[in-house]
This record gives structure tokens, C-alpha cells and sequence, in this order.
């Protein structure tokens, strides 16, 4: 009931709240990546704010290896630059909610951005802290191109995953280059990683 509630509430916000939404995808060359999220400001004063980040990869040769992440975040910010956040995550058949707090920083260009989550989330009866993050980096050569970057990365007591992009930037609006997916699993100490071209769709 918890999942079908958390699910239900993320739709409805992303249904019915105007965001920029970036969409993205990977052809990698173990699975497909897809992408999509967005940080919206849900009153004037940008005191409170949603932030959602959706994540689904596609395995070439093993269904099983499928993967689907939906990760959520409300948050009050008491000064631009930090805040409290509660939220959760969806992950296949697991749901943890979470705590925590909202870090952000943007630069006076605003070509370089910091948007952190650290947080405590609560699986299976159990404690332990995270922290989810998106930074990025995209200067403007002129008004048509630029270049773009961008890291979106989560640790755990477990494993922790790094998705590292890389390209073009053309008027803000399409993005496109080389990619990596890195995971890195405590326990087994085993790495796995994605490597392709990606695009990427600003709305």
C-alpha cells in the first residue's frame, strides 16, 4: 500500500505541476539507460520544492538485470542553499522512505550547479544514511553552443553509483555525448560499468 501511495503521488506532482523535465537516454553497451527528472520551486518565495528523479535501465541479454529507480525529495528551504527534505525511493519491490537534508549551490554564471540530498533512510526495520546528488557544469561558447557535464551519484551502506555524462550543449535545449554508468557494490567489492552515447531532451 505504501509503494502504491508513494508511485501515486509522485505521478500526480509530475502530472500536475509545470517543471522543466529532462529526459534522457543511453545505448550503452551492456543495457539501455533512460532518465528523467526535475527540480521545481512549488511557491514564490522558493521556500518549498519537489525534486524527482526517475531511472530505468534495459539489459540486452538477462531481463532479470532490469533495473527501475524512482527517487523523490520535498523540501523547505530555510536559506537558498539548504533545507530539510522528506521523501523515498521505489526500487522494483523495495520501498524506503527518507529523511534528510536539501544542500544546493549554483554559481553567479550559472553554468555550475550543486544539488546534494544526504539523507537516513529506513529499510526493513533498519537505519542507514545515503546521499543522492546531481552536479553539473555546462559553459556557453557562444549563444548556440556550449559544453555540458554532469554527474548524478548515490552511496549507501552498500553499494554506491556514479552516472557520469559528457558532450555538447546546443541552445540549452539538447544535450548529447559520451556516457558512463558505474556501480560499486561493498559487500562483493565487485564494479560494473555502461559505457555509449547519449542524448539528452530539455523541456
Amino acid at each position: 500500500m505504501k509503494k502504491l501511495l508513494f508511485i501515486t503521488i509522485l505521478l500526480m506532482v509530475s502530472v500536475n505541476i509545470s517543471a522543466q523535465h529532462v529526459l534522457e537516454a543511453l545505448a550503452g553497451n551492456k543495457h539501455a539507460h533512460y532518465i528523467n527528472y526535475f527540480d521545481k520551486d512549488l511557491d514564490s518565495n522558493a521556500r518549498w520544492n519537489f525534486f524527482n528523479l526517475n531511472r530505468f535501465t534495459v539489459n540486452y541479454k538477462d531481463k532479470t538485470l532490469n533495473t527501475v529507480a524512482i527517487e523523490g525529495q520535498l523540501t523547505y528551504q530555510f536559506k537558498p542553499w539548504i533545507g530539510v527534505s522528506a521523501g523515498g525511493g521505489f526500487y522494483g519491490e523495495l520501498f524506503v522512505p527518507t529523511v534528510g537534508l536539501s544542500l544546493s549551490y549554483i554559481n553567479k554564471n550559472e553554468d555550475f550547479f550543486l544539488q546534494m540530498y544526504p539523507t537516513i533512510g529506513f529499510v526493513e526495520g533498519q537505519v542507514a544514511p545515503s546521499i543522492l546528488g546531481i552536479i553539473g557544469y555546462t559553459p556557453k561558447f557562444n549563444k548556440i553552443w556550449g559544453f555540458s557535464s554532469q554527474i548524478i551519484f548515490s552511496a549507501d551502506p552498500f553499494e554506491a553509483s556514479q552516472i557520469v555524462r559528457i558532450g555538447a550543449d546546443y541552445k540549452t535545449k539538447i544535450q548529447f555525448g559520451i556516457g558512463l554508468d558505474l556501480l560499486q557494490n561493498f559487500e562483493t567489492r565487485n564494479s560494473n560499468y555502461n559505457l555509449g552515447p547519449f542524448i539528452r531532451f530539455n523541456f
